[in-house]
């Protein structure tokens, strides 16, 4: 029988039936146990973000690079002299590497982790 011939020997309960099987299936999947990985996932990426790179660190300087690990770990930071704290990425002042210094560090909520402080061994930030 072909395909055509088929479809339309499939009566509507059998049609119902056919799609009740099918959304059981689908629903099932719902069902399954959560995954312990999804909390190692999680460490492994917060691992990333902390991760210290001493190239950049050399390319453009200790506070610089100390801030930018702090606000990709979600922490804001203000700088000497100035009033607001600094909490996008993507608005780093620009300027000479010594220009900016490290005044003050906001960490609640962050995900910084321990292997991450080497980035505040040569900033201005004293603890």
């Amino acid at each position: 029988i072909c395909c055509a011939a088929w479809e339309q020997r499939l009566t509507c309960a059998d049609q119902m039936m056919l799609f009740g099987k099918i959304s059981q299936q689908f629903c099932g999947l719902k069902k399954l146990p959560r995954s312990r990985d999804s909390r190692y996932f999680w460490g492994w990426l917060n691992a990333v973000f902390n991760k210290v790179d001493h190239e950049r660190i050399r390319d453009v300087g200790p506070d610089r690079a100390a801030s930018e690990w702090l606000l990709r770990c979600g922490a804001v930071v203000r700088y000497h002299g100035q009033e607001r704290w600094q909490k996008d990425y993507n608005h780093l002042p620009t300027g000479p590497l010594d220009k900016y210094k490290i005044q003050a560090i906001d960490a609640t909520d962050s995900c910084i982790m321990s292997i991450g402080f080497d980035h505040m061994e040569t900033s201005s930030i004293c603890f």
